[in-house]
Order: C-alpha cells, then sequence, then structure tokens
C-alpha cells in the first residue's frame, strides 16, 4: 500500500513537493524517476508490506527499461498471475506482486486488468510509445486523481493517490464544482468523476485514461469493467446453493487477503462480518497470528464485551479502542485534512481512531465492508416488500401516512429507527427507484433544490443510480444492493477506509469485496440471499463456525453516536452554521440552514449526521486553499 504522483508537462522538481504530502501512505521509502525524452515524472511512497526487500522499491523498471510503473495497493491473485507468466518464459527478480503487475500488464495489456483480483490505482509509462496510463481497480478500493490544466498554451496533466498533493501545482483550478456540492448535499459524499475542486478529478473505478506524454493532453476514460455485466444471474438458485457457493469464494477471498509479509489484524465487532472474516480464516496458517481491535462505544449501543469474548475463544489477542467524546473543532480539522474535501459520515472518525492504535502492531488489517451489499443486510433493504404493499393502498390513504409521519417527534433512543421509518413514511406511494435513494441520502430533490436554489439538481451521479435499479427491477432488493455497490460502498465506505487508514501507513482489506465473489454472489436472486433471519447466506455458509451469541441478534449499526456527541456541542454548532460569517450562507439558503438547525435542536428531527456533514463543509469553506 503506498502514495503515488506523476507529472507531465510541469517542472519535474515540483513532483518532491507532492510526495511530501503523501509521506503518510508510504514512510518506508520515497522515489522518483524522470521519464527519458520528456517532461514527465513518476514518484512513489511505499509501505512495505509483500516483499520487504529494498529490491521492491518503485519507481519499478523493465528490465529492458522501456516501461516504468508506479503502483498502489495488492493484486492478490499475484502468485498464479506470476506462474501464468513464467510459463511464457519470463523470469523474476522479487517477490512482489508489483514486478507481477507490471510484467502482466506489458504482456496483457488492457484486456489483462480483468484477470486482476486486488484493489490498486497505477500509474504505467511506455517510454518508446510515449504515453502514460492510468488504471483503478474494478470495485474502487484505492483512489487516484488528476488534474489538466493549461498553462502558457501548453496542457499539463498530474496524477496522485490523493487530492493533498494536486493542490501543490499551480495553474490547477481550485473553485468550486457546483455539480459536486449537489451530490455532496444529497449523499454527504462527492462521486467521480467530480470533486468538490473544478479542476481536480477522480477516475471513475474500472476505468482507465491514457495520456500522450509529447502534448500533455488526456485521452476521455474508458471503462474495463462494468458490474452490472459481470454478475451471474443465476435464478434457479437455492439458498442452500448460494450458501455453498459464498463459502467457497469467501474462505478464497479470506485466504488471499491473509498474504502478507508484515503483520496483520482484523478490526472485529460482535456483528456477524468480521465474524465471518475468523470463520474462513480458521483454516489458515495465519489465523494464530492475527491481532484483533475492537471499538468501545462510551454510550449507546456496544458491543466491546463480547467481541473480546471470541477473540479470547479464538486464543487471538485483543485490543479495545475507546470512543467516547468529540472536540468539535479539532474532530472537523481531522476530517477535512484526511480527506481533503468535507465528508459527512461521521464513522471515519471511529475508523480513524482504531487505526491509529493498530498501526502500533500491524501493517495490515481485514475488515467487513461489502458484507451488508453481498448478504442484503440492511434494513433499508427488507423495506423494500413493505413499501411495495403500501404503496398499493389508495392514495387518499397513503397521503395521509405520509402527513401523520411528519409529526412524530425524532428524540431519546429511538430516534435514529424514528427517523428511517419517517423517511420510510414519507416516500410510500411514489416511485420505487427514488424512494430507494431517498431512504438512504439526506436531502430529497425538491428540498435539495430549496437548499442550493438550483431548479434541477438531478446529477448524471444521481441519475444514473436511478437508471441502475430500473435496469434491475425485475428483484428490487437485488436493484437496491447493486445500486449500493456502485455508490454507497465506493464513494463511501471505501473511500473513508482508505483514507482512515492510510492517515496512519496501515493498509485495510476487503474480503467481501473481491471481484470474483460479487460476481458469483451479487446477481443471485434476493430470494436465495435473505430470510427472517439476518443475513442467512453467511450464518448458513459459517453455522459450525460463528458464535452462537451473534446469529441471532439484531443488527447493530458501526455509527458513532453522533446525535448526542453533537448535542453537547449544540451551542457551537448553532453559531459555526449560522453566524453572518458563516461560508455556508453563500452556498446554501440561510433560511435552510437555520432550520436542520433549530429541528436538531428542538428534537423534532434527528438529522445530526446531515448537520456533521454541513459543518465538514463549513470548515473546508473556511480553510480555504
Amino acid at each position: 500500500m503506498c502514495g503515488i504522483a506523476g507529472t507531465v508537462g510541469y517542472d519535474p522538481a515540483l513532483l518532491s513537493g507532492m510526495l511530501n504530502r503523501l509521506q503518510h501512505r508510504g514512510p518506508d521509502n520515497s522515489g522518483s524517476a524522470r521519464i527519458p525524452g520528456a517532461q514527465c515524472a513518476l514518484g512513489h511512497t511505499r509501505l512495505s508490506i509483500i516483499d520487504l526487500d529494498p529490491r521492491s522499491h518503485q519507481p519499478f523498471v523493465s528490465p529492458c527499461g522501456r516501461y516504468v510503473m508506479v503502483f498502489n495497493g495488492e493484486i492478490y491473485n499475484f502468485t498464479a498471475l506470476r506462474q501464468t507468466l513464467e510459463q511464457s518464459g519470463i523470469r523474476f527478480q522479487t517477490t512482489s506482486d508489483t514486478e507481477v503487475l507490471l510484467h502482466w500488464f506489458i504482456e496483457r495489456g488492457i484486456a489483462g486488468l480483468p484477470d486482476l483480483d486486488g484493489m490498486y490505482a497505477f500509474g504505467f509509462v511506455d517510454i518508446v510509445a510515449r504515453t502514460l496510463l492510468l488504471a483503478r481497480d474494478a470495485i474502487g478500493e484505492k483512489p487516484l486523481y488528476f488534474s489538466e490544466t493549461l498553462a502558457s498554451g501548453r496542457s499539463q496533466f498530474a496524477f496522485a493517490s490523493e487530492i493533498k498533493a494536486l493542490r501543490e501545482l499551480p495553474h490547477v483550478d481550485r473553485s468550486l464544482n457546483r455539480t459536486a456540492l449537489l451530490d455532496f448535499m444529497r449523499f454527504l459524499y462527492t462521486a467521480p468523476p467530480h470533486t468538490l475542486y473544478t479542476g481536480i478529478q477522480e477516475l471513475l473505478p474500472g476505468h482507465w485514461l491514457q495520456v500522450d506524454l509529447a502534448t500533455g493532453r488526456s485521452q476521455p476514460p474508458q471503462a474495463f469493467y462494468s458490474l452490472e455485466a459481470s454478475l451471474s444471474y443465476d435464478e434457479t438458485a437455492t439458498p442452500q446453493s448460494a450458501a455453498e457457493a459464498f463459502r467457497i469464494l469467501f474462505e478464497d477471498s479470506v485466504g488471499l487477503r491473509l498474504v502478507s509479509d508484515a503483520e496483520i489484524g482484523i478490526f472485529l465487532s460482535a456483528g456477524i462480518d468480521s465474524n465471518a472474516i475468523l470463520a474462513a480464516a480458521q483454516s489458515s496458517s495465519r489465523l494464530k497470528g492475527l491481532y484483533t481491535y475492537t471499538l468501545q462505544y462510551a454510550s449507546g449501543h456496544d458491543e466491546s464485551a463480547l467481541a473480546r469474548e471470541i477473540a479470547t475463544t479464538n486464543r487471538l489477542p485483543n485490543e479495545t479502542i475507546l470512543f467516547d467524546k468529540l472536540e468539535f473543532h479539532p474532530a472537523l480539522r481531522r476530517v477535512v485534512d484526511i480527506f481533503d474535501q468535507p465528508f459527512g459520515n461521521a464513522t471515519a472518525l471511529v475508523s480513524d481512531r482504531i487505526a491509529q492504535q493498530a498501526s502500533h502492531t500491524c501493517k495490515v488489517c481485514l475488515v467487513g465492508d461489502g458484507g451488508d451489499e453481498l448478504a442484503i443486510g440492511y434494513p433499508r433493504y427488507r423495506a423494500i416488500d413493505h413499501f411495495q404493499t403500501l404503496s398499493s393502498l389508495p392514495r387518499p390513504l397513503t397521503r395521509l401516512l405520509r402527513n401523520l409521519a411528519h409529526w412524530i417527534p425524532e428524540r431519546g433512543r429511538y430516534a435514529i429507527p424514528i427517523r428511517r421509518a419517517k423517511q420510510f413514511l414519507h416516500t410510500v406511494g411514489q416511485p420505487l427507484a427514488e424512494s430507494f435513494l431517498d431512504w438512504s441520502t439526506y436531502l430529497d430533490t425538491p428540498t435539495l433544490a430549496w437548499a442550493t436554489g438550483t431548479k434541477e439538481c438531478r446529477t448524471e451521479f444521481y441519475m444514473e443510480l436511478i437508471a441502475t435499479f430500473l435496469r434491475q427491477q425485475q428483484d428490487p432488493i437485488r436493484a437496491a444492493a447493486i445500486v449500493d455497490l456502485k455508490s454507497f460502498v465506493p464513494y463511501n465506505l471505501l473511500q473513508s477506509a482508505d483514507r482512515t487508514s492510510m492517515a496512519h501507513s496501515i493498509e485495510l482489506r476487503s474480503p467481501f469485496l473481491s471481484p470474483r465473489l460479487i460476481r458469483g454472489i451479487s446477481g443471485l436472486p434476493s430470494r436465495v440471499r435473505m430470510s427472517q433471519q439476518t443475513k442467512p447466506l453467511i450464518t448458513t455458509a459459517f453455522a459450525d463456525r460463528l458464535p452462537a451469541a451473534i446469529l441471532n441478534q439484531p443488527k447493530h449499526p458501526f455509527n458513532p453516536p453522533i446525535g448526542t456527541l453533537l448535542r453537547a456541542n449544540l451551542d457551537e454548532l448553532d453559531r459555526y452554521l449560522t453566524a453572518p460569517s458563516a461560508r455556508i450562507g453563500a452556498l446554501l439558503d440561510p433560511a435552510f440552514v437555520r432550520r436542520e438547525v433549530a429541528d436538531f435542536a428542538a428534537q423534532r428531527r434527528d438529522n445530526s449526521t446531515f448537520l456533521w456533514g454541513l459543518a465538514t463543509l463549513e470548515h473546508w469553506l473556511q480553510e480555504g486553499d
């Protein structure tokens, strides 16, 4: 796991400043290379995971000297790919996955990308062809940002693992991207190709991009992977066959992600997903060496005691990390420092805390991201059947339900389920695709239009999610999970996982997000992946290995008690967002912002997550550039 950066058309000396901003991603080594015959430079900061020897430092140059690569991530099936390459006569100088990826791409090019089981972003230069090619993994586990500017009539191109490195360069347009703002207000994250900076773009997952080294100009990004097209739609599957297929694929995924030349651990809760990783790892020799890290909340639901018991049963060391308070301004500063943009998922604060502690003993940890999407674990998926039933009622009755929901206060220990129930009832009788997105976002379209003063606020990203749902609507629950795999997973969960872990020089691996596993499971009908039991796909697959205490417990969110934490800072929150000096007032209707704060203060609505997102936006605006 590393940081990568590169420039075309810039003074190569600028690369040093970019790499300095990425040092946290790779503290073990930093290297750079200037490309002969071109105004191009590639740089790399290394976190040594596979083949710790200096021979695997990057940039990596092919034996013939024609090709140069900088690579961030892991290719989990690199051993199998290496064997294939060796059979064709290629000889290797290291045991790293970087060298395998270099030769694989030399031999196969773009056509070889679908064969990679991994998380990656890389830059690849062909000195003879005078081209730079960038690529990002299929699911979007590893980030890749780029900018293209014009200075003195010449194109300049640059790329990096994080936005902060690109902000080191001159001429990059740092003005606000209004499309990205609309997405942020709805989802509390931005979606590629947009960032909140007009001049900085994000390469979409499963895409590649080529740059001409002579001109500095890029071609439009191209897809090498389509999640929907990759799926195996087996409508004849049974719950038993689905569970067996999941078990085989998941054990393989976990086994590949336990390969490491550095210490390895797991973020362990009392939930099904992280315990499924332990169950799948039981046949691996690495299980005995795993460290485990568990979060403990001082208020709200806490399952740390059960997680510690599970670790003890498996004879694994466990470290419990307490999350008990929120220091308002330092927390805002931390989020914007990590993400380089506002980011509304407060769980990032928790992940940051765990990663900080885990980094003292590990360089690699496994996490359960993606389990809910594969195993139909979110309550909003189950709500779809109820929605369809209620929507079939006479229109006056559905209108009455929506009106009644408006007056239910969201307070006390049941504030979150009440909020979700109200979101659900407000949409009864409306189109299902839009309704599902309203359940899982923070502003519906009319409210977003009011807040931003934008008449047409349905962005291309939003419309593509609607189109995805409609393409899959013959099985609406499956459709909802696929929508989440194309949006919530890469741009919320995985963005958080990458930034919070790499801020502490630690690599997170997500066994549920293997492209092979997604291909084999996500196309299965929802009827074989859900029942009255929580996540039967997983619990059936590992019924003999999962602790009995976790099998039948209700699903609990990992989210921190952000409502409680913000209420303790309510006066400061109010001043921060509604004062005349607040920068957010220039972007959003001040009456809208005041209403959001007033509703939270009066406990009419539990909009604490949205307010936290607004606070991170305000801090980003105040920080400037």
